[in-house]
């Protein structure tokens, strides 16, 4: 599928369709991990992990955006666990080969989280702990309006974040959010996954008012999706 002009609806034989490839993600990023952990010789014995439940609750957000919504100026940092999910999507989109599939946190294969400079496959930020992946397309909006007023040629598009809840524990992530000059940057678009999964704990609530109060009261538009 590709983006559909602005403004146009979309239908329900594209919202069929839509399912079918979410389906196809679905099953493909849970392979990843499945293979890793269970088909893979693993002579070490050490666990290999992967955060499946943590990928598959963002396959819907990410299956939309990659085949109806994204346009060639967008930029998505991915959630750090949900990489298996980005390179399933990869892999179907023709960016990455079949091998690769089977080679989830192996030496040389997929790497833990998006990483630019390690993946096989295309990557927009490198993500990972402390919020850096949340953070990071904020200094992208901010570095594509400079050259494009001071030299010209970078282009628009918008960027986005693709961030869980627990990665909101992080103190990092107030402090972008919390700046004046980023609520003005209109390309943003911050998607939060509230799956209540981390890897210490259950979040214990689901605090979508909450967040939306902190949102709101640093001058973000929020929109809550069910």
């Amino acid at each position: 599928m590709t983006s559909p002009p602005l403004g146009q609806t979309t239908t329900c034989e594209d919202l069929a369709v839509l399912r079918e490839v979410e389906n196809r993600v679905l099953w493909l990023s849970t392979a990843i991990i499945d293979h890793a952990n269970r088909v893979r010789p693993n002579t070490s014995g050490l666990k290999v992990g992967g955060h499946q439940a943590s990928s598959a609750s963002m396959v819907s957000l990410m299956t939309v955006l990659w085949f109806r919504h994204l346009r060639a100026g967008d930029r998505v940092s991915v959630k750090p666990h949900a990489s298996p999910v980005l390179h399933a999507i990869n892999y179907l989109l023709g960016g990455l080969d079949r091998s690769y599939l089977s080679r989830l946190r192996e030496f040389g294969g997929l790497q833990s989280y998006p990483s630019r400079a390690k993946d096989p496959d295309p990557v927009d930020y490198s993500t990972g702990s402390v919020g850096i992946g949340a953070t990071a397309p904020i200094w992208g909006a901010v570095t594509r309006r400079y050259v494009e007023c001071s030299f010209g040629g970078a282009g628009t598009g918008r960027q986005y974040s693709l961030v869980g809840d627990a990665e909101l524990d992080e103190g990092a992530v107030w402090e972008a959010v919390l700046d004046p000059a980023v609520s003005d940057l209109g390309e943003i678009v911050w998607i939060v996954d509230l799956n209540r999964q981390s890897l210490d704990r259950v979040v214990p609530h689901l605090a979508a008012d909450r967040l939306r109060g902190l949102f709101s009261a640093a001058g973000w538009q929020v929109i809550e999706l069910k």
